[in-house]
């Protein structure tokens, strides 16, 4: 049986994804959170000198959308088939182009970085969003017999998705409002038993 081994910060952000994978496969894994303090001591010793990484069975795996695929196709949340994969290589594209278009705003959002939050919610977290999910919500969630994103069954972009907007409308309430779908979408993901149980007993962070 593999060993695993997930090195990041003490948040979600970035590692959430891996770590919900882990809950959902019911695999056992070390969760390691490099306390802020000790980042320049570790940051030498990763591949690019960025967390979160990946060892698996001793072998190193850097860049969280990396990790997220190969845990995905190890444990079967990676689509049915191939065409179901590409699907959710589209929305994780996507979502990459729409996360670019408001990468100002998160820092400020979260108060790790000082700025205007309704304006630059105003300005670039509002459009990229109105822009984004619209297409979103047409093209996989109105099309959708299942409730998930791609396919029959959940698959890690699911994930992605409930993560995003639950940290999002944690830090603004009303970000979804006009976005009903997102929200029970969200809740649906968060009702999964394997993931209803690692929210309620995960380190409290608050991103």
């Amino acid at each position: 049986m593999s060993t695993y081994k997930l090195t990041y910060f003490p948040l979600r952000a970035r590692a959430e994804v891996a770590r919900q994978l882990f809950a959902l496969a019911g695999q056992k894994f070390e969760d390691v959170r490099v306390p802020f303090e000790d980042w320049p001591k570790v940051k030498p010793e990763t591949p690019y000198g960025q967390l979160p990484v990946l060892e698996v069975d001793g072998k190193t795996l850097a860049q969280s959308v990396t990790i997220a695929r190969f845990l995905a196709r190890r444990f079967g949340y990676y689509g049915a088939d191939e065409f179901e994969a590409a699907q959710i290589d589209e929305f994780a594209d996507a979502m990459n182009d729409y996360f670019m278009e408001q990468k100002n705003f998160f820092p400020v959002l979260i108060g790790k970085q000082v700025g205007d939050k309704d304006r630059l919610s105003q300005e670039l977290f509002e459009p990229a969003r109105d822009k984004f999910f619209p297409i979103v919500i047409e093209r996989f969630l109105q099309k959708s017999k299942s409730g998930f994103l791609v396919g029959e069954k959940l698959s890690y972009i699911d994930l992605v998705l409930a993560e995003h907007v639950d940290r999002y409308g944690h830090f603004l309430p009303h970000a979804w409002d006009h976005y009903p779908q997102l929200k029970q979408h969200r809740d649906k993901i968060q009702a999964i038993p394997a993931i209803k149980k690692w929210l309620e007993t995960r380190p409290d962070d608050a991103f």
